[in-house]
């Protein structure tokens, strides 16, 4: 049977001193079932870090204070854990909702288990979804914290290299959509993804991204595919260090990069704007046509 897991609750002061101190009053009336613990604010990885360090069970999950759980999160997630012993990873849908708490949509993801780099970034993993064995994150290592606001991405690639990510198909969390969430809000966001970008393309094989890329045209086009994810991530210092790579395996107009290699990201976001704002009228055009 699956250990339940008790929880702990790192602070690493987001809010102002009477909101901790109100959230650690309600943490003690729950007696020995939460830990509070509070922490000088260093950023969310200080804080995911310090939360695995404390940990005395075996899986571990996490709360950011703009999101939420639905009742049964946990519950389901043990219950497909107990289940299938050998995952070490399990994710969920989700639905997002805005300032005041009002759903606005659901995200129910296509890919149900995440094996390789193209899946990952292919996918939306939400890191408040996860629940993750204490092994796993043993395997992982640390958060990155000097990496403040896509240190979640950063911390998937590393997971995933020797743990499949399992996205059961409920919508179990909520996550809240507002102007002050940190990817809007840091000054480091942008060189945030480049470096992201350029540090998995340092540290990972083609094979990373795709198992089957053994051929230099294969391999140039798994870099390709990550290309793309950092251009539709406006991530233009990732975009171009995947598009190098990519020309690295294959020099030659066959490269599924050349254009790019020779134009620059840019204008081939540009380009791919402007192709499918005219696909779309044009599509558009085509039904009216069929309609009268």
């Amino acid at each position: 049977m699956t250990e339940r897991p008790q929880l702990t609750l790192p602070a690493s002061g987001l809010d102002s001193p009477a909101r901790m101190s109100n959230r650690a009053e309600i943490a003690r009336s729950y007696g020995d079932r939460i830990r509070y613990i509070e922490k000088e604010n260093g950023g969310v990885s200080t804080a995911l870090n310090r939360g695995i360090a404390e940990m005395r069970g075996e899986w571990f999950c996490w709360l950011s204070h703009d999101d939420r759980y639905l009742p049964t999160k946990t519950a389901t997630q043990l219950a497909f854990l107990d289940r299938n012993p050998d995952v070490r990873i399990a994710g969920c849908d989700f639905q997002m909702i805005d300032g005041q708490g009002n759903v606005t949509g659901d995200f129910r993801e296509k890919i149900r288990v995440v094996r390789s780099g193209l899946d990952l970034i292919a996918s939306w993993v939400f890191g408040c979804g996860l629940m993750i064995h204490r092994s796993a994150l043993e395997d992982a290592g640390l958060f990155n914290e000097s990496n403040r606001t896509t240190q979640d991405l950063e911390m998937w690639f590393r997971l995933l290299e020797r743990n499949p990510i399992h996205l059961l198909p409920e919508v179990l969390a909520q996550l809240r959509q507002h102007e002050e969430a940190g990817s809007r809000t840091e000054s480091r966001y942008q060189q945030d993804k480049d470096e992201l970008f350029e540090r998995i393309l340092n540290r990972y094989d083609a094979t990373y991204f795709d198992p089957n890329a053994t051929t230099p045209h294969q391999r140039a086009e798994a870099f390709w595919q990550v290309a793309g994810n950092a251009m539709g991530r406006a991530s233009w210092g990732g975009a171009r260090a995947a598009i190098e790579r990519a020309w690295r395996e294959e020099r030659s107009m066959r490269n599924p990069a050349f254009k790019a290699h020779v134009l620059g990201p840019r204008m081939i976001a540009r380009w791919w704007h402007v192709r499918g704002y005219v696909t779309g009228k044009l599509r558009n055009a085509a039904r009216r046509i069929r309609e009268t």
